[in-house]
């Protein structure tokens, strides 16, 4: 029964969720920390993100807090330094984060953001971007706390920095060769 109740849960804040709106923006991690959650179902991460992009004027702030949930300890988009995020606002008004969905950013030339698309498997549409060696430093140790069965350094580089869009130079470095305006991330999105 309690089994039963649990899926019902998921499937209305599935249902809540998708009907609300989603806003978004490019965001610089100051902190994302795992704190105690009301759900024994799911852990609750508290975010601490500093905005550098809204794409909504209903995010003004510089600075959005915003919670997470998962029923896993893999909150994927705490690896990136910059990623796009989309959060939501519950009842309280609050921001929460949907369904931990991201878009990794790494890059920033001439005032515009730049990332791609995890999931994306040719990079047809992105763009050629200049060689810009990318430090991955950060992003590797984050790896290995939240995703402990990355054991080797190659995995977390072939995860998280995808070779349609990376070259691997180093264990701490990587070059872009392709990728996308944040722009034409978010029209992806929606």
């Amino acid at each position: 029964m309690k089994k039963f109740i649990n899926v019902l849960m998921i499937l209305l804040a599935n249902i809540v969720y998708s009907q609300s709106k989603i806003y978004a923006f490019v965001g610089k991690k100051i902190s994302v920390e795992r704190v105690k959650s009301d759900d024994s179902f799911y852990l609750k991460y508290k975010n601490i993100y500093k905005v550098e992009q809204s794409f909504d004027n209903e995010i003004k702030a510089d600075t959005v807090v915003f919670n997470s949930f998962t029923h896993m300890n893999q909150i994927h988009y705490s690896i990136y330094d910059y990623a796009i995020i989309y959060v939501v606002k519950n009842d309280k008004g609050d921001f929460v984060h949907k369904r931990t969905y991201f878009t990794p950013i790494v890059l920033k030339e001439n005032g515009k953001w730049y990332g791609f698309e995890l999931n994306e498997k040719k990079p047809e549409n992105y763009l050629p971007v200049k060689p810009y060696k990318l430090c991955i430093k950060n992003s590797r140790k984050t790896a290995k706390v939240i995703i402990p069965k990355f054991k080797k350094q190659k995995h977390i580089v072939e995860a998280f920095y995808p070779s349609q869009f990376f070259e691997y130079v180093n264990k701490n470095t990587v070059k872009a060769r392709f990728l996308q305006p944040a722009e034409n991330l978010i029209k992806q999105k929606f």
